[in-house]
């Protein structure tokens, strides 16, 4: 089919969205699981997609899709595309004067789990009609992408384009369980501390990274368990299955667990709470931005459930 006659003009853009997932990801059922969308689904969408442009984007094989010299003229402005409508939609939601309606916040599993819930709590007391929407993960979010409006992050960002508020930096320290350091002592150097048992990540290199900027020779290999989850690393220090390097403030009020090795000085990690430039002055996240901020100006611990 000739294009030129074919073409009507799209009305839907999740079709032109669909086309850059699978033209990035190499096959459908990747594309979809990226998107959280069924395959079947998604395949559909690339069918009328095609059907409206009157173009053969991609080529079907055993190996995958793999996009077509047509396809590939057309990635490039379809990027132009999607980013302008994302531009629109975060537009629209900053032109918003009402405290009513949803608002999205990231932040990884310590905070999600420990300190916002009485902070979210408190701030629905205020403004009933506000719905809290909570992605924990310990990835960073794209708040470009409206993966969330705001989002609390261990690092300064750098996008031009988002707009920040540091928070106090948070303290971290090496900790045992009392019944951990009663049967395997403790240790008083990092010779001997990495001969103990340490609880280290599975993908995520911060511990490893960290250890080496210290002059310390380890590997994954000296972990005993390694999990990427902050929450299973408190979980297994207060099982008593090894050493644990976390936040100073959580374990302060757990007399049961020790704080060891004092002389080594592990970099505070940093506190900032971001969102997008095109949201700062929507009234619904800036009211909720600054009440983050009042909430952890002095001690984010501080509002820990049970402090």
């Amino acid at each position: 089919m000739n294009s030129k006659d074919g073409f009507k003009g799209l009305q839907d853009w999740n079709l032109v969205r669909a086309f850059i997932f699978v033209a990035e990801q190499g096959s459908l059922s990747a594309a979809a699981r990226k998107m959280n969308i069924s395959q079947p689904t998604l395949g559909r969408q690339i069918q009328q997609l095609e059907k409206s442009t009157g173009l053969n984007l991609f080529r079907r094989s055993t190996q995958g899709l793999e996009i077509t010299a047509e396809g590939r003229e057309l990635m490039s402005s379809a990027k132009q595309a999607m980013a302008g409508m994302e531009a629109f939609q975060r537009q629209v939601v900053g032109h918003s004067d009402q405290l009513v309606g949803d608002i999205r916040i990231s932040v990884n599993e310590i905070f999600g789990v420990y300190m916002m819930p009485r902070v979210i709590a408190e701030f629905q007391c205020l403004h009933p009609q506000v719905q809290i929407e909570m992605v924990i993960t310990n990835q960073t979010s794209s708040l470009s992408k409206r993966d969330a409006d705001l989002a609390l992050r261990m690092f300064k960002p750098t996008q031009p384009n988002l707009v920040a508020r540091r928070l106090p930096d948070l303290q971290l320290g090496f900790f045992a369980h009392n019944r951990y350091l009663k049967k395997n002592g403790t240790p008083q150097s990092p010779k001997d501390f990495i001969s103990h048992k340490i609880i280290g990540f599975d993908l995520g290199n911060q511990f490893l990274e960290g250890a080496e900027k210290m002059g310390w020779s380890m590997t994954a290999k000296h972990f005993s368990v390694r999990t990427d989850s902050l929450i299973a690393h408190l979980a297994l220090l207060r099982a008593a299955a090894g050493i644990v390097s976390t936040h100073v403030g959580l374990i302060r009020n757990e007399p049961e667990i020790t704080q060891i090795m004092h002389d080594i000085k592990i970099p505070d990690l940093e506190l900032w709470v971001v969102c997008h430039q095109d949201v700062q002055f929507n009234r619904r996240i800036k009211t909720f931005m600054d009440f983050l901020i009042t909430a952890f100006a002095d001690d984010p611990y501080s509002y820990m459930e049970g402090y």
